[in-house]
């Protein structure tokens, strides 16, 4: 399979097998704290490393999964495990995220109650919050580094502005996330549709 351009999205193998996805993000979650940004970070940085998927689609189907109600980090497992095997690989990755981290989650909150009450413990967690938010800004930095083409400039500028007025509707006017991503499909529809081949 030829190795895709930067920016474009593709599945890089094959269907794989319902055990060797069920691995692949019971891995994941049992090396990602402080919850959603920290699993999706690791997940991206997981599935490209092992040359299953390409950045680019990633940033897609992360983007397609926000559009689902409910828990996203769900909705993506799905969508992963079902481009990479079909309907039993969506069901595996979903058992594979769920599984490691319930047993650690009951394992842990049996403590969190305990040591949260100690100054100590607050402190510690207080902590995280910072982390968490760092590790979303560079999974943001990943994706876009990989999407936005550096050698188009037109392209690359159109992304950065929809990047920055996506940011400025949810955080400034705190529109609806799925409008927003419904309207970056509009605009990308219209703004980087290839053009039509001439009679």
């Amino acid at each position: 399979m030829n190795t895709p351009r930067q920016g474009e999205s593709g599945i890089l193998v094959d269907t794989l097998s319902p055990w060797a996805l069920f691995r692949a993000f019971a891995f994941i979650t049992a090396r990602s704290w402080g919850g959603g940004p920290s699993t999706i970070f690791t997940m991206n940085q997981d599935l490209v490393r092992r040359g299953w998927i390409t950045p680019a689609q990633f940033a897609l189907d992360y983007g397609l999964s926000r559009l689902a109600p409910g828990i996203n980090l769900l909705a993506v497992s799905v969508i992963f495990g079902y481009r990479l095997g079909g309907f039993i690989g969506a069901v595996a990755a979903t058992v594979g995220l769920l599984f490691p981290a319930t047993v650690i989650t009951v394992l842990l909150a049996i403590g969190f109650a305990t040591l949260t009450e100690q100054p100590l413990g607050a402190a510690i967690f207080r902590g995280v919050v910072p982390v968490t938010a760092a590790l979303t800004f560079a999974l943001a930095y990943e994706q876009g580094r990989e999407v936005m083409p550096s050698h188009e400039r037109r392209t690359g500028a159109l992304m950065a502005a929809c990047a920055v007025a996506a940011f400025v509707l949810v955080v400034v006017f705190h529109a609806s996330v799925a409008l927003v991503i419904l309207g970056g499909i509009v605009f990308g529809a219209m703004a980087f549709a290839p053009p039509r081949d001439r009679a």
